[in-house]
């Protein structure tokens, strides 16, 4: 399947449809095309995906894989994480056990402004005045929570200027309430483009003038699993696959001072 939504080329902001049949169209095919993808990745990996290490420990078990992905304008390499976390039980005691709130709270809701708090170069997040209109918007199997502009500013160590991503997220949640996908996309804005600073409410360039523009593109799916057996426990499957332009390093060492 070759994605025409699903990709790390970033989409002029103006061209994606605010609402109407025509953002339910677009949000029906993002949906269709992040969850075929991310559908691939299984334990162990098989083709197109390749096994690049696999770790554990008592709680968790993460494996990371790698394939190429068709695209319109090409061929994409990405990358991809699959971890199956053991969630808490009513009644547990072992306080080291996430829940199946905690991956909620913490991967869906409030995701980016979550993301500075476990992403140590996360030095700011913008929410862009972009209206998104959901009234209507029925995708079969899935509630779409929330469609929204952000500009994810990462401070970079020396020699590497500031990069900022400009980036379209799609939340949505299944029917079952037992899985939820957060869709990352990359989007084009204008370099005018006003933002409010998350945490402070001020009102900000999205795109400073030292800023390196950069674009990824990422699918996340969390899916719990209840226990099959008596001696089976819960458990949740997270699931990551993401890709970024390949020019985007040389551009950010290019700017250089």
């Amino acid at each position: 399947m070759t994605s025409s939504c699903i990709k790390s080329v970033p989409a002029p902001v103006e061209s994606i449809p605010k609402s109407g049949p025509e953002l339910n169209t677009y949000l029906a095919d993002v949906i269709k095309e992040a969850d075929s993808l991310i559908s691939t990745l299984v334990s162990p990996p098989k083709n197109p995906w390749s096994l690049q290490f696999k770790k554990h420990n008592k709680f968790v078990e993460v494996e990371v894989s790698s394939r190429d992905h068709q695209i319109s304008e090409g061929t994409e390499y990405w990358f991809a994480r699959r971890s199956i976390h053991e969630v808490e039980v009513e009644g547990d005691t072992v306080k080291e056990t996430l829940q199946w709130d905690d991956f909620k709270n913490l991967l869906f809701h409030n995701h980016f402004e979550n993301e500075r708090e476990y992403g140590p170069s996360v030095s700011r997040v913008d929410t862009l005045g972009i209206e998104w209109d959901l009234s209507g918007v029925v995708v079969p199997d899935w509630e779409i929570v929330k469609v929204g502009g952000y500009a994810i500013h990462h401070h970079l160590p020396w020699p590497l200027n500031p990069r900022v991503f400009p980036v379209l997220l799609v939340l949505a949640s299944a029917a079952d309430g037992e899985e939820f996908m957060v869709i990352s996309l990359p989007i084009k804005i204008p370099p005018d483009t006003k933002g409010q600073n998350t945490e402070t409410s001020e009102l900000v360039s999205a795109i400073g003038p030292k800023d390196t523009i950069g674009q990824y593109v990422a699918v996340e799916r969390i899916t719990f699993r209840a226990p099959q057996t008596g001696d089976d426990k819960p458990s949740v499957t997270w699931s990551m696959a993401t890709a970024s332009g390949r020019f985007l390093m040389n551009r950010s060492i290019s700017k250089c001072d």
